[in-house]
């Protein structure tokens, strides 16, 4: 079994060999190149309008939300505070509350720690899935009625 680092081709900006699409993206990372799309497990895909937890230092924080931009300067989400998450919710559902949306928000690139697909774990579930059991809605039909 071959352990070793898949190698980066400058020139045709492609690993020599693709042993997994983990190693790709974090190779091409490191090189400055962003893939659009990075496998996190075998089924799942990281793209645009992923629903992700992202995980911020000075000030620690994380927030959840849609990925609307990522590149080398930053990170563009709509979302929100994950400490914020069930006074949110809580907002959605009064009777005579307000429309609430998610505000979008920029994170420079040296904020960011860790951006994670917002995924279950077994028997946990993931905050999208509660989203929707606590409001009716898919989280991506809650968020087309603001755009």
């Amino acid at each position: 079994m071959n352990f070793s680092r898949p190698r980066f081709n400058h020139t045709t900006r492609q690993l020599d060999s693709v042993d997994s699409n983990i190693a790709k993206c974090a190779t091409l990372s490191s090189a400055g190149v962003y893939p659009h799309r990075c496998r996190a497990k075998a089924n799942s895909t990281m793209d645009l309008h992923s629903i992700i937890v992202v995980s911020l230092h000075s000030p620690k924080e994380k927030f959840w939300g849609e990925l609307l931009v990522l590149n080398p300067a930053g990170i563009t989400v709509r979302g929100i505070d994950l400490n914020s998450f069930d006074h949110f919710v809580r907002a959605i559902n009064e009777p005579d509350g307000e429309r609430v949306g998610f505000p979008t928000i920029f994170f420079p690139m040296n904020r960011v720690e860790r951006i994670s697909l917002d995924e279950s774990t077994g028997s946990i579930p993931s905050m999208a899935e509660l989203f929707q059991r606590k409001i009716g809605r898919t989280l991506s039909a809650y968020l087309a009625q603001f755009a």
